[in-house]
């Protein structure tokens, strides 16, 4: 499950199989105390695929994060995608 990239409390990574197998998307998983929230997100459309259990108004601050950085997280899926090293992004 490589992680291409952080931000403060949220991790956006991929499945290893869904490299293989789906278009570029992410998962974001937001980890704070016990409790953990994920939702899946299309990278061409930037459209939610699953809302899983985040509130509005954090999948709007996963969006808005997602959107200013579309070409990064597209450019680190391909390479993740073609078994290229990569660097863990901190996004801001």
């Amino acid at each position: 499950m490589p992680k291409l990239a952080v931000y403060k409390f949220l991790t956006f990574y991929v499945y290893s199989f869904d490299l293989l197998n789906e278009p570029p998307h992410i998962h974001v998983v937001k980890e704070k105390g016990a409790r953990q929230k994920a939702c899946k997100i299309w990278l061409n459309s930037l459209i939610v695929a699953k809302k899983g259990n985040f509130n509005s108004k954090e999948l709007q601050l996963v969006l808005n994060i997602v959107t200013e950085n579309q070409r990064l997280l597209l450019r680190v899926f391909q390479q993740a995608k073609k078994k290229k090293s990569f660097k863990t992004l901190r996004l801001k």
